[in-house]
């Protein structure tokens, strides 16, 4: 079962909490990049550009370069090793790697069987990740409580805190990154906030380095999805149906920016997950939304992907989650969806 890490305090103590509980799969999580990120920093634009990235993290957001500092503390490793695992999306995109596969869904409550709010995201990477993967509680004394889902010192926080706003995401792969704050933060950030405005706000920072896709939701209904690049952001709401995304731009407007010039899975997962909602509406619970995230149309490219050797993908599904923002309940479990135990925590 995948491990439940509780924290509280200011975001220095938070951080020596999750680093302490997390201390061995971190440690073992950055032995295991330290080759490639020795190898990536050695590209000559790949340094300079981590100093630049931290420089604007502390200048803009202290409290997550704080929390990092605690992580990396209560672990026993160098900051920057955290950062630049923070930063991977931002330095892969200079050194000219692509590859993510993840898929987010949220539901309002007229699809729902209680008339509760969900959302839910699979979480793909490389083999191995789903070993460092947990949930953390927390009570922060800056912003609300929340529950969420993420691994190896990474603020990748996809959960629900106590004010009713929700949080999911997944990566988009733009051709405008900049200098700033790498997009990972923005999910922390994001748990921090007491309204979907402010939340929405977070995402699109005006010091963001890079593109993601944030769907976020509120206890009242309201689901947003926000398609962020380094310099243009477009928003969509659900309205009273669903709004499932995959790793492409959707809005007509920023299609140009897609920097990955092969996005037909991305498509192809995401009208599959709307076909399953569609078919499912009025009567979704957390146990339909779990068999719709461990899908296997198109195996091995299905929205729940298996590694190798059981296909000859070497990039799958590590972890999942599902989310009740209602009712302030986290569902998570550490690789593929289909077979492995889930966890429910409620704030």
């Amino acid at each position: 079962m995948i491990p439940l890490i509780e924290a509280s305090g200011s975001p220095y103590e938070v951080g020596v909490a999750i680093g302490r509980a997390a201390g061995a799969a971190i440690n073992e999580a950055t032995l295991s990049t330290r080759g490639g990120i020795a190898l990536a920093t050695r590209h000559p634009d790949a340094m300079p550009m981590v100093d630049r990235y931290l420089d604007a993290t502390r200048e803009a957001t202290p409290n997550l370069v704080a929390e990092m500092q605690g992580i990396a503390d209560g672990a026993g490793v160098p900051l920057l090793e955290i950062f630049i695992m923070n930063a991977a999306a931002e330095l892969h995109q200079a050194t000219g790697f692509f590859e993510e596969s993840c898929t987010v869904v949220g539901i309002t409550q007229a699809g729902t069987a209680d008339g509760s709010v969900l959302l839910a995201h699979n979480e793909d990477a490389t083999a191995g990740w789903g070993n460092y993967a947990y949930v953390v509680r927390a009570e922060p004394s800056e912003g609300p409580a929340y529950v969420a889902f993420t691994y190896a010192g990474l603020l990748l926080h996809q959960g629900v805190n106590a004010a009713g706003i929700g949080s999911v995401g997944n990566a988009l792969y733009a051709q405008d990154a900049r200098p700033g704050v790498p997009k990972l933060l923005a999910y922390r950030q994001i748990m921090s906030e007491s309204t979907i405005e402010g939340a929405i706000r977070a995402a699109t920072s005006s010091t963001r380095a890079f593109g993601n896709n944030h769907l976020i939701a509120n206890s009242e209904g309201d689901i947003y999805d926000v398609e962020v690049t380094g310099t243009r952001w477009a928003l969509h709401h659900a309205g009273n149906r669903f709004i499932a995304h995959g790793n492409h731009l959707v809005a007509p407007e920023m299609a140009d920016l897609d920097a990955n010039d092969d996005l037909l899975n991305s498509r192809l997962r995401q009208k599959r997950v709307e076909r399953l909602v569609d078919s499912n509406w009025g009567r979704i619970d957390t146990g339909v939304l779990t068999g719709i995230m461990s899908d296997h149309s198109n195996y091995p490219g299905s929205v729940c992907k298996h590694h190798v050797p059981e296909s000859e993908l070497e990039y799958g599904t590590i972890g999942s989650v599902v989310i009740d923002v209602t009712n302030r309940t986290l569902r998570a479990c550490a690789g593929n969806p289909c077979r492995s135990e889930w966890r429910e925590v409620r704030l």
